[in-house]
């Protein structure tokens, strides 16, 4: 039902639950007389994800982050119940026309202004994993896609924890409606993108304050890409990397790509151990983040949103760009650790470069998460992580009238 809906006025939106309104932060929130106190105080995880869905204000999309100017708005929505493989709801917003696309694909195209001489194709894929035969959480990742005029915002959150799905959720608004925000914005991407990581953090504590969420060992990885010709901007914290990359036939290589925030790493350790946390070798090269003296959480990232129970874990990001010529064949690739678990950046363009230019990006990423899906399967069984990537493709060879195109997987 949201894949069928239509994206063409600029306040239009879909949401899972087909509502024709968004909750705003100001609304009340109750919770019914009479309703059974095992749900009042849940004591198992499905009790936990099931009294969620009973409140709106925690998985509906929130009219308070909506941002009007945008040429095209996307992210993943909130659904109970969803399978391992399952395809992420859609919450798509803005004046781009929904398409019939192949298959089971949804797709939305418009005609903008551009600095590049060629189509810009966006393909979006975000599958749930299995980390138990009944994992009762959704799909803990997320992602956005938002063009305003000539800037493309593009970015993946990869929930962690109880309450890791809210976190991603949350990220998914905040962030672009704080960088859209931000007084730097257009202007000094490197300020503005560190700005509005620092204020999603907050909006996440205040919205777990308020909610009664318990963010202690529930957080997120992030990243965001901004395309800005002829710059590209990337800002990321935790393990949801992302790449750039030349899909030229005669020139596909790796370009650049981010570094994962490890505790492991000399400066991180430094920083976690300086504010009190402890940093311990759980097998050999794989290290973890706990209080003083106890075996909770775990964290396996230094820097990440939430995740408030261990000190000097950071939200500020590592930030980088490079320069394009307006022809340059270029792709970006953000996905959650589901894709880089076991695929590292130089193999993701080897597996991806020649079907992008064959096959196009929805195609690619299909291609990508089977291969990191098998790896899963061989290396751990019937485990396998929530799997999201946004590609961006620049300069598509696209015969269509609109030279934005978004392709996303069908609910």
């Amino acid at each position: 039902a949201v894949a069928a809906a239509a994206a063409a006025a600029a306040t239009a939106v879909e949401t899972p639950q087909n509502a024709s309104t968004q909750k705003s932060e100001e609304e009340p929130e109750e919770i019914q007389a009479g309703q059974p106190s095992v749900d009042r105080d849940p004591s198992t995880l499905a009790q936990k994800v099931a009294q969620d869905f009973r409140r709106p204000q925690l998985v509906e999309p929130t009219a308070d982050f909506i941002i009007n100017r945008q040429d095209f708005g996307m992210f993943g929505g909130l659904r109970p119940g969803e399978k391992f493989a399952v395809n992420k709801a859609i919450v798509a917003r803005g004046r781009a026309k929904q398409k019939c696309g192949d298959s089971a694909d949804v797709v939305y195209s418009w005609n903008g202004p551009c600095w590049l001489k060629g189509c810009t194709n966006i393909a979006v894929l975000c599958q749930k994993g299995q980390k138990s035969p009944d994992d009762p959480t959704p799909n803990q990742d997320n992602y956005f896609v938002l063009q305003l005029d000539t800037v493309g915002i593009y970015g993946v959150c990869d929930g962690h924890g109880p309450f890791g799905h809210l976190v991603s959720f949350r990220l998914v608004q905040t962030l672009p409606h704080f960088l859209t925000a931000n007084k730097h914005f257009g202007q000094d991407w490197a300020s503005a993108m560190k700005e509005a990581f620092l204020s999603a953090q907050q909006d996440l504590l205040d919205f777990g304050s308020k909610h009664g969420i318990n963010l202690e060992a529930s957080g997120a990885a992030g990243s965001m890409l901004v395309f800005d010709g002829p710059c590209v901007h990337i800002a990321h914290i935790g393990d949801a990397g992302a790449l750039v990359a030349s899909w030229n036939r005669h020139q596909s290589r790796l370009i650049c790509s981010t570094k994962d925030h490890k505790p492991q790493d000399p400066e991180e350790r430094m920083r976690l151990e300086a504010a009190g946390s402890e940093v311990r070798e759980v097998d050999p090269e794989h290290f973890r983040i706990y209080q003083a003296g106890s075996v909770f959480p775990g964290l396996t990232m230094s820097r990440a949103f939430g995740d408030t129970a261990c000190a000097g874990v950071l939200q500020e990001p590592s930030y980088q760009k490079l320069f394009m010529q307006p022809e340059d064949e270029f792709y970006a690739i953000i996905a959650s650790d589901g894709i880089w678990e076991f695929i590292d950046y130089e193999k993701a363009v080897e597996l991806s470069a020649k079907k992008l230019r064959l096959k196009g990006p929805i195609e690619t990423l299909g291609f990508l998460t089977q291969a990191s899906r098998k790896r899963w399967a061989y290396c751990c069984g019937d485990y396998c992580d929530d799997i999201t990537a946004v590609l961006i493709q620049w300069n598509a060879k696209d015969k269509s009238d609109d030279n934005y195109r978004v392709t996303i997987a069908a609910p």
